[in-house]
C-alpha cells in the first residue's frame, strides 16, 4: 500500500471509510467475484495469499470493472486498486527513474488513466500484466517520445538531454548517483566504440542548444546520414544501459 498520503491519499482513512460505509458489501452485490468479502482486511487476505494467483486476478478484474468509466465509475474502487497496485508502481518508478524527477506521480497518474479506460470486456484475464504493460508503454511515449520515421530520435541518455550539464554536476555535486563522464570512459575501456560515444555526446549536447545545430548538422559534421546517426545512437544507448549495472558494481 502507499503509506505516503500525498500519493493517492491516506490508506488507513480509505480502509476505515470503506468498512464503515459497508462499501465492499455493496460491491459484492454487483460483482460476484467479491462475494463474501465484506471488509478491507478480508479482501487483503485474498490479495496477499499467493500473489499473482487466479483468485487475485479475479478480484483485481472485479475492482477494475467497478472503477472503469464504462463500468461502475466508482472512485473508491479506483483508489483501492491504485493502493493494491502500489508494488507495480514502485517497481516501474525504479526502472524509469532516470526519465523524470516526478516519476512516481507520472506512473500513478497514467496507471489511474489505464484503469479508468481498461477494456475489461476484451481483456478479462491477466489484468495486472495488461495494466503494467499499457502503463509502461504510455509513460515511455510521454517521457521518451519516438518518431515513426526515426524511432531512436527520442531516446535520451539524461532527463534533459544535456550531458555536459550532468558531467559538470557530477564533478561538483556529491549527491549525483552516477558520474556520466566516468561511465563513458569505463564504457570505452570495456569495448564500446569510442567514435559512437563521441557521436552520442555531440548529439546530446546539441539538443538543448539550437544555435549549435540539429541532429542533421551533427550527422553532417561526422560525415554520416541522420539514419546512420540514429542507428549508432541507439546501439550506443543500448550498450550503456546494459553495462550500467556492471559499472555501478565496479565502482561501489
Amino acid at each position: 500500500m502507499f503509506y505516503d498520503p500525498t500519493i493517492v491519499g491516506s490508506w488507513p482513512v480509505l480502509a476505515a471509510r470503506l468498512d464503515d460505509d459497508a462499501v465492499l458489501a455493496r460491491w459484492a452485490e454487483a460483482e460476484s467475484a467479491l462475494a463474501g468479502l465484506t471488509t478491507v482486511a478480508e479482501l487483503l487476505a485474498v490479495w496477499s495469499e499467493d500473489g499473482g494467483s487466479d483468485c487475485t486476478d479475479v478480484v483485481l478484474a472485479a475492482l477494475v470493472r467497478l472503477a472503469a468509466v464504462d463500468g461502475g465509475r466508482d472512485d473508491d474502487a479506483l483508489l483501492l486498486t491504485l493502493h493494491l497496485l502500489s508494488g507495480l508502481v514502485w517497481t516501474m518508478a525504479a526502472q524509469l527513474r532516470d526519465l523524470s524527477p516526478d516519476i512516481v506521480t507520472v506512473v500513478v497518474g497514467e496507471l489511474a488513466c489505464q484503469i479508468r479506460r481498461y477494456p475489461w470486456r476484451r481483456r478479462p484475464r491477466a489484468v495486472a500484466a495488461n495494466l503494467r504493460a499499457e502503463t509502461r508503454r504510455a509513460v515511455l511515449a510521454e517521457l521518451r517520445p519516438r518518431s515513426r520515421r526515426h524511432p531512436y530520435r527520442g531516446e535520451f541518455l539524461t532527463v534533459d538531454g544535456d550531458v555536459t550539464r550532468l558531467v559538470h554536476a557530477t564533478a561538483c555535486d556529491e549527491r549525483e548517483d552516477l558520474d556520466v563522464a566516468d561511465l563513458l570512459r569505463w564504457a570505452v575501456q570495456s569495448g564500446v566504440d569510442a567514435a559512437d560515444v563521441a557521436l552520442l555526446v555531440a548529439t546530446e549536447c546539441s539538443r538543448d542548444l539550437p544555435e549549435r545545430g540539429t541532429d542533421r548538422s551533427v550527422a553532417a559534421a561526422h560525415g554520416i546520414t541522420t539514419r546512420t546517426l540514429y542507428r549508432r545512437r541507439h546501439r550506443t544507448l543500448t550498450a550503456l544501459r546494459d553495462m550500467a549495472p556492471r559499472y555501478l558494481a565496479a565502482v561501489a
